[in-house]
Parts: structure tokens; C-alpha cells; sequence
């Protein structure tokens, strides 16, 4: 991969967060568009890893998701550059908007717009899951894994960082068992 200038990796990841709207699971599709297929920044299986890893490290996934992405691309300016580029729009439209939001939230167009909005992300939500389902749920063991961890926690109230910890303690124990293998 050529070297990709910082110019460049703001004004991509401002251009995703312009697009941005419902939360970290909508910024994948963004991200498979951007940064997998027109710019071969990432590949697909570094895209579901960092997403994964975003999940488990403090703070919002989009600005995770982009940091790592940013990191990868031109190392640590280039996570500054993606983080910057990200947060920009939201910060633009929170000092633009702040002192009219209560006429515009009480619009019935705005919430007629919202309720759609609403009906987009969970379709986004469902088709990264299928997508993280046919590359991550793909042996025995991981749906051995998922079905006891939703079974889990649809009974008890357990953290989710300890969900994450646990499951990773149990991947590593089966490949030492297995030997690497992903039965």
C-alpha cells in the first residue's frame, strides 16, 4: 500500500462522518465502502477484527473503529488524522444546532425524519450482523460459543466486558487444545 496522506485520511473519515448517523454498528458499511473497496486501506478480515477490538476498548466505536483504521494506514498521525476527521462533523453540527434544538426536536418533520432514520439503522444493524455471522460463527466451537453466551446472558446480568474476556480466555484455551485448528 502506498503511503496515504493525512490530508487524505481526514477528509475520508470526515466524509464517513458526515454519514454517520445512529451509532457504531452504521459506520461499517461506510468503512467496507471507503476504506476496503475503493481504497484497499484495510481488508475485510482487518475491518471485522478492528471492529471487534473496538468493542472492547473505552470509548465510541466509530471513533475507535477509525482510530485503528487511521493507525493502519499511516500509523500514529494517521490515527490523530482519522479520529479528527470522524468527530469533525458532529462537532460542527453540535455548535451549529445547539441553540435551536428544542424548536427542531419538537418539528413533526424532524421527528417524522427521526422515526425513519430509526427504521435504516436497524436494517444496517442486521446486515453487518449477517455479515460478522458468516466470518465469525463459521466451526463447532464458536456456535457452542454463541448460543451459551446468548443463553447467558439472556438469564443473568453479566457485563459485557467480562462476556468478552471470558470468551476470549476460551478461544485461547480451544486453540491450544486443538492446536490451531478451528473445529
Amino acid at each position: 500500500m502506498k503511503k496515504v496522506s493525512l490530508w487524505e485520511i481526514y477528509r475520508i473519515f470526515f466524509i464517513i462522518g458526515i454519514q454517520l448517523l445512529g451509532g457504531g454498528y452504521v459506520i461499517l458499511p461506510l468503512l467496507r465502502k471507503y476504506i476496503v473497496d475503493e481504497r484497499n486501506w484495510l481488508s475485510e478480515e482487518e475491518l471485522v477484527d478492528y471492529f471487534a477490538l473496538s468493542q472492547c476498548t473505552p470509548g465510541i466505536i466509530a471513533g475507535n473503529i477509525s482510530m485503528f483504521a487511521g493507525y493502519k494506514a499511516r500509523a500514529t498521525l494517521g490515527a490523530l488524522s482519522a479520529i479528527i476527521g470522524i468527530i469533525t462533523p458532529s462537532f460542527l453540527c453540535i455548535i451549529l444546532l445547539a441553540n435551536i434544538l428544542n424548536g427542531i426536536i419538537e418539528n413533526q418533520y424532524v421527528q417524522d425524519a427521526f422515526w425513519g432514520i430509526r427504521i435504516s439503522v436497524i436494517v444496517l444493524i442486521i446486515i453487518t450482523v449477517k455479515d460478522m455471522w458468516a466470518k465469525s460463527v463459521n466451526s463447532k466451537f464458536t456456535y457452542i460459543l454463541f448460543f451459551t453466551v446468548l443463553l447467558v446472558l439472556m438469564i443473568f446480568s453479566i457485563s459485557p466486558a467480562i462476556v468478552i474476556l471470558i470468551c476470549a480466555l476460551a478461544a485461547i484455551l480451544h486453540s491450544k487444545i486443538t492446536g490451531g485448528k478451528n473445529a
